[in-house]
């Protein structure tokens, strides 16, 4: 079983959609794309499904913007576990 897509909502309104991206010319990453409350896309990232450096600063990215403070680690590991399930 793969994780195809997540669609996160924080109390700040913004959601984060993860999505596992289409392998094209043999690279493949994670898509994470941020949305406004109002659902107006603010950015879009490509993360490594190898490097968990990249994963985890993604994962301080969303924490910030959904919860709309700066996290502590086990915050930020709440939203990291989203992640990891599509660097397989």
């Amino acid at each position: 079983m793969k994780v195809k897509t997540i669609t996160l909502e924080g109390e700040t309104g913004f959601t984060a959609k993860i999505t596992r991206s289409i392998p094209t010319e043999g690279l493949e990453c994670i898509l994470c794309e941020l949305l406004d409350p109002k659902g107006k896309r603010i950015s879009v990232h490509h993360v490594s499904k190898n490097d968990k450096e990249d994963q985890w600063s993604m994962a301080e990215c969303i924490q910030f913007h959904l919860d709309g403070c700066r996290g502590t680690h086990s915050m930020i590991y709440d939203f990291f576990r989203y992640i990891i399930f599509f660097a397989d």
